[in-house]
């Protein structure tokens, strides 16, 4: 499906392989960029050197030139208990490349969050969400500062910034989080100083092994994730549940600038999306969503026993659009962004974890925006009036620079001022992740009165 100028895992004591594909738009790209200083990492010193690491089976074939303003953070797991993080970038050594040693993960993600905030006594909610959000703060701190191997991770990101800065005159554009474990870390809050996060710092984009549909007489052969310049150019097609969300209606009215159909029953939505043959470029929902114990409960809609739908009914929706049209979706629904294995139903192979993210990348979408758990009605209309503002401020961004933009502001707001406001729109802003092509931009048409 395209060019994958990263790092990507062939595993041999698991069926996740992941091939690396080099096309000429790439190279031309490149030469475009001036990235002729990028250096090629001697693929059998690299493999020697990490096909086995603390008894982890990497397996690792850098056979490829990569873009220098590009870093991958892997994370992989051990024994159900442990992980390991390997940090790549291509203008250092061999020995410059980052492995940490196996560690217990931290006991922090926004599910722990949100159980400490249910069980909190106090009935004012500003009171739960200021205490939730310092916890949160507070061990993301914790562990950025005083865990050896996180601190390995926060030190060896700061220095590839000065050396790229210092020695190349360029930015660390993009750090890709390949994270196949169940611990739901939230990575864009670690801190690489006081204050500096990385999803606020850095361009973050999620990544996760995904089989290739097309390929299903070599089922090990995974999606490979593009990143060059991509347009998601035609109108809007949202489902908005105004019925039992209110404040979706104020989302409505940002919609409303734009080229856009939109539908307040998600049955008629997916059968529209489902026939439709012209140019989307942005699928938005607005709605519900839930997490359940298995993939027939990831669910997207109204609280029950009103419409939804879950992952696997998706799963009976070709959706060919997204891949005609190279689209971008965003689902500003509690829940959407997170992954989970099968290990309930038994249809998919456990190893892979799936989610409403997978899937429309699977269908070929080029970025996916969703949430890592539950998010205010009121905080989630803001964010995507946020969102919609920065992109009118400058329609060049890539939509996963917007969401760095929206960190960045809401963390710079909290700083400055620990109102309830901003503890909220922190907290909530720092749910929204973005999973797919880096550069992926949108090309809105606004509406015609």
């Amino acid at each position: 499906m395209g060019i994958n100028p990263i790092q990507q895992l062939k595993t041999q004591k698991s069926p996740l392989q992941v091939k690396l594909s080099q096309g000429k738009s790439a190279e031309e790209l490149l030469q475009k960029q001036n990235l002729d200083a990028i250096e090629t990492i001697a693929t059998e010193e690299l493999t020697q050197k990490n096909e086995i690491y603390q008894g982890i089976t990497f397996s690792t074939q850098l056979d490829q030139k990569f873009r220098k303003e590009i870093v991958t953070l892997e994370v992989e797991v051990q024994d159900d208990k442990y992980i390991v993080v390997r940090c790549r970038n291509a203008v250092l050594k061999i020995e410059e490349q980052l492995d940490t040693k196996p560690i217990e993960p931290p006991e922090v993600s926004f599910e722990k969050q949100i159980q400490y905030y249910k069980q909190m006594q106090q009935e004012d909610i500003n009171i739960k969400m200021r205490k939730t959000c310092q916890k949160l703060k507070g061990e993301m701190r914790l562990f950025s500062q005083k865990n050896s191997q996180a601190k390995r991770i926060c030190g060896w990101l700061i220095k590839l910034k000065n050396k790229l800065k210092n020695d190349f005159k360029e930015q660390l554009s993009y750090v890709i989080i390949n994270d196949r474990t169940d611990f739901e870390i939230p990575w864009e809050m670690l801190e690489l100083q006081k204050n500096d996060y990385l999803g606020a710092s850095v361009t973050t984009v999620r990544w996760q092994d995904i089989t290739d549909p097309d390929n299903l007489d070599k089922p090990s052969d995974l999606i490979t994730l593009e990143v060059q310049p991509n347009d998601c150019c035609g109108k809007i097609v949202a489902y908005l549940d105004t019925s039992n969300l209110p404040n979706v209606k104020e989302e409505q009215k940002i919609l409303q600038q734009f080229h856009h159909n939109y539908f307040e029953n998600i049955d008629d939505f997916w059968d529209y999306l489902e026939a439709i043959d012209s140019e989307v470029s942005l699928m938005f929902i607005a709605s519900h969503g839930f997490f359940g114990d298995n993939l027939s409960q990831v669910t997207l809609g109204e609280n029950e026993p009103n419409p939804q739908i879950s992952l696997t009914e998706l799963y009976g929706y070709d959706l060919d659009f997204l891949a005609k049209s190279r689209s971008l979706v965003f689902m500003n629904a509690c829940h959407s962004g997170r992954l989970q294995r099968d290990c309930k139903l038994n249809i998919i192979d456990p190893n892979y974890r799936t989610g409403f993210a997978t899937f429309f990348l699977e269908r070929g979408a080029r970025g996916v925006i969703g949430t890592l758990n539950k998010v205010s009605d009121k905080y989630a209309a803001k964010i995507t009036q946020n969102f919609f503002a920065e992109y009118q401020r400058d329609p060049q961004l890539s939509v996963a620079t917007i969401l760095r933009n929206l960190k960045a502001q809401a963390a710079k707001q909290l700083k400055k001022e620990k109102n309830d406001e901003n503890i909220n729109l922190f907290l909530f802003t720092f749910m929204y992740v973005y999973y797919g092509n880096p550069m992926t931009k949108l090309q809105l048409t606004q509406s015609i009165r």
